[in-house]
């Protein structure tokens, strides 16, 4: 009788068991369907190759979700009874860019092997997986997630190389540690393509306003300056400079809008590559203009580019679109133009005429050029503060890093050997896990017939 009674016990609680276990794979599963359902709606306009992009999602946050079970069971932050100490940890690559290799780093007192081995993913020494967010594929993940490990997005780029996928919260919030432009990002780059302050006040290449004016005449040049061959952007801006070519003449030597030919040298379209972007020859040219089109391919608080650093550079005035937030990044308060402080394209076309026939109103935005001085102190107390220098550019004040990929390498090594010291002193680690404010980008709008940008389009 009692074993009978036992018996009972044990297939009742079994049974309960099995209906929490039952209860709790419901709610994860709502949770995947509620995910799901929010991208179907983003993306419910688009063109039919996303519906094998939403099947493999559905596929893949199926296997995220169903591995917080594992994560449950021990994750980063709780103690852990069954704790090694690793010396040199492993940091895996799981998706790269060009160039990246093993490595062993030494990050102060702390040292950490770097690999782009993914055979070493179930390797005990594996402590943190860092995956470079352009060539990530939701595929391609390595499920199910060990609970030990740290996962860690790099993405400095715009969202559009990778179709807008971290601006979803779904997605970012499965990385504990991020580094992308924004500022709330764990390892932070808004001035990536700034290589110091010097270049900034570099003078090598300006020319002078009267200069300009005269090649205006002589070489048949426009007012306005715009590169580009990336068509048809997430920021409308091809739009934008067709509405203002209505009131004012553009050179377009790119792609986009193309109605002037660059030197075969410098042509994207015969090298097969943007160091014609970055030749003398490019530089000479485009600082003989009096403005330049400063347009970003997405508009994401922080995401500056080198669209607005090289007209700076080159003294030619910039006209810029992209970052709401570029203000507190510009060397002087007057240094730049910025189309949102238009009510219209034709109005600010308006503004630059009256700019281009005065030569002493023009010469005001870059006051902070000929005195050689940066009066923004954010901009100079942020430079001063990174810890990573520029590959392309010689640095005064050698910084820790040659990279801000070498950057975030030891900032990960550090965050997987302070988990170790927690252990050791049989300590919880600190839970962390990125939000949506680390990326997100809002949703792609359009500029209406007078050039307001505000115009939502599924």
């Amino acid at each position: 009788m009692r074993r009978s009674h036992k018996r009972r016990k044990d297939c009742n609680e079994e049974e309960s068991g099995q209906s929490e276990l039952s209860e709790k794979h419901e709610a994860n599963n709502s949770k995947i369907f509620m995910s799901l359902r929010k991208l179907r709606l983003y993306r419910q306009q688009c063109s039919r190759t996303y519906v094998l992009y939403l099947v493999t999602m559905a596929i893949v946050l199926l296997y995220a979700i169903t591995s917080t079970f594992h994560r449950e069971q021990k994750p980063l932050d709780q103690k852990d009874k069954y704790f090694v100490h690793i010396d040199h940890p492993i940091i895996l690559w799981w998706t790269t860019y060009g160039g990246k290799s093993d490595e062993n780093i030494t990050c102060g007192e702390v040292q950490c092997r770097v690999s782009v081995d993914r055979s070493l993913k179930s390797h005990n020494d594996t402590q943190a997986i860092i995956f470079y967010g352009t060539s990530l594929e939701l595929a391609d993940l390595p499920l199910p997630r060990n609970p030990r490990h740290i996962w860690a997005l790099k993405h400095e780029e715009s969202p559009k190389n990778n179709d807008f996928m971290f601006s979803h919260e779904d997605i970012v919030s499965l990385f504990n540690y991020t580094s992308t432009f924004k500022r709330q990002s764990d390892y932070p780059l808004p001035t990536q393509y700034l290589p110091n302050l010097d270049y900034l006040l570099d003078s090598i290449f300006v020319v002078d306003v009267k200069t300009k004016s005269r090649l205006r005449k002589s070489e048949n040049l426009a007012p306005v300056l715009y590169v580009q061959s990336d068509c048809g952007a997430s920021s409308d801006r091809d739009e934008f400079v067709k509405l203002l070519q209505e009131f004012i003449p553009v050179d377009s030597y790119g792609k986009c809008l193309h109605n002037k030919d660059l030197p075969d040298h410098l042509r994207f379209d015969i090298a097969k590559s943007m160091s014609g972007m970055h030749h003398d020859d490019f530089h000479k040219l485009a600082a003989k203009y009096k403005f330049t089109l400063a347009m970003e391919n997405a508009v994401c608080d922080d995401y500056i580019t080198e669209k607005l650093w090289r007209p700076l550079r080159l003294g030619s005035l910039p006209i810029v679109f992209g970052s709401p937030k570029v203000k507190d990044f510009l060397p002087s308060n007057k240094s730049a133009i910025l189309v949102s402080d238009f009510s219209s394209v034709k109005e600010l076309a308006e503004f630059l005429k009256e700019l281009d026939a005065n030569d002493e109103k023009y010469k005001d935005f870059f006051d902070w050029k000929s005195a050689h001085r940066i009066s923004n102190q954010f901009l100079v107390s942020h430079m001063e503060a990174r810890d990573w220098g520029h590959f392309s550019a010689v640095q005064k004040n050698p910084k820790k890093f040659h990279s801000h990929m070498a950057g975030f390498d030891c900032f990960i090594c550090r965050k997987i050997h302070d988990i170790q010291k927690a252990h050791a002193r049989n300590k919880s680690p600190v839970s962390h896990s990125a939000t949506i404010d680390h990326y997100g980008c809002p949703a792609p709008k359009r500029f209406n017939a007078s050039g307001h940008f505000g115009v939502y389009d599924k």
